[in-house]
């Protein structure tokens, strides 16, 4: 059985203006239902070797995320008292799982923000994680990719070089050794990676036992190793909040990535085939939403003439968007700001939140 960590403190900044600082991007419906951490959590325990779910969050969103996600229970809500990136967030929660289960107990990282398909081939490569963290391997989901996509980092893992668990199911698919974690390519790299078939797209979703992340961290990061052994000393403690939070500002703020993976000694991959996107910005609706017959996606009143290739997007507001002779758009309207950008240009709605942050425009943040 392994846990689940859900990690829920990201800021969602290239969904502006539907997501903001007290509603980023985890808590908003992108697809219609549920949220996106909803559509986690739920997905995570409908498989049957889950353990239990925690919910890593902040301080500032506990609440929100408290009510949409009420039938988790107040202990399973492990509160970052600062913001200090995912090593130390992942560090904490792997404290939360020795205490409650043991050291070598295998627990999963995946953050709350990620859409996945074909449900039951994500299960499979969940058990075969499971089953390779039990190993002693750091385990790293890498998704296959299907296009040169510039704007994901990539992992390089040979084909030829499989690796065995004694404890993975046979229906489960086989891990592939890491040789290297790798950057962001330019277009002609990433189609070199792609033709190759050595190279995976970086999820962001990990499986390990608590003892291996701390082995690492002792390894990589000594000082805060330190400050995660002396929260575990106090953990039967009735100041155990007031040390750990203390203790928590002395981890130091890197990402899990760079903090831990690249330099780790043992770290596998599992090839998952299911469809995944990290919906990282307003024109990647199109991959995990139904499109029109002229390639739109369109949540809003609208009426379009002659609109090709485009999101047009409106909530909180019964306005009418009328569009004419328009393509690769992105149309964005909430009560209080309209977002107007070419499609190839989304990832820069982030560059809004930063002029609106100088001019300290707090009522749009």
């Amino acid at each position: 059985m392994m846990y689940d960590i859900v990690l829920a403190g990201g800021a969602g900044t290239r969904f502006w203006p539907l997501s903001r600082r007290e509603r980023p991007k985890q808590l908003i419906s992108l697809w219609g239902g549920d949220t996106m951490i909803e559509a986690t959590v739920n997905r995570l325990r409908t498989r049957e070797t889950g353990e239990g779910v925690f919910v890593v969050v902040g301080d500032h969103l506990l609440e929100a995320t408290r009510s949409v996600l009420d039938d988790v229970s107040d202990e399973d809500f492990i509160v970052e008292p600062s913001p200090r990136d995912t090593a130390p967030a992942i560090a904490m929660a792997a404290v939360h799982v020795a205490e409650r289960a043991g050291e070598e107990t295998p627990m999963g990282v995946f953050p709350a923000d990620h859409y996945i398909g074909a449900r039951t081939s994500f299960h499979r490569c969940l058990e075969a994680a499971e089953a390779y963290a039990r190993e002693g391997h750091i385990v790293t989901m890498g998704i296959e990719p299907t296009r040169p996509e510039t704007g994901y980092g990539y992992i390089h893992a040979e084909l030829d070089r499989n690796v065995e668990a004694s404890g993975r199911p046979s229906e489960a698919p086989r891990a592939r050794q890491v040789e290297a974690f790798v950057e962001k390519p330019d277009r002609e790299l990433a189609e070199d990676y792609l033709a190759s078939g050595d190279y995976l797209w970086n999820s962001g979703m990990f499986a390990f036992t608590p003892e291996t992340l701390f082995d690492e961290m002792e390894r990589q990061l000594p000082d805060s190793y330190e400050a995660i052994e002396a929260m575990r000393d106090v953990w039967d403690r009735d100041d155990r909040d007031a040390v750990v939070a203390e203790q928590f500002e002395c981890l130091e703020a890197t990402s899990i990535d760079y903090g831990i993976m690249e330099g780790a000694r043992d770290v596998v991959t599992i090839p998952a085939s299911f469809q995944w996107s990290d919906v990282g910005h307003w024109a990647a609706l199109d991959e995990v939403r139904e499109t029109d017959d002229d390639g739109n996606v369109v949540e809003a009143d609208s009426l379009l003439v002659d609109v090709d290739d485009s999101v047009i997007f409106s909530e909180g507001t019964d306005r009418l968007i009328a569009g004419v002779d328009l393509d690769d758009l992105v149309i964005v309207d909430t009560p209080d700001a309209l977002l107007v950008v070419p499609r190839e240009s989304a990832q820069k709605v982030r560059d809004v939140v930063d002029r609106l942050e100088d001019e300290e425009r707090e009522d749009l943040l």
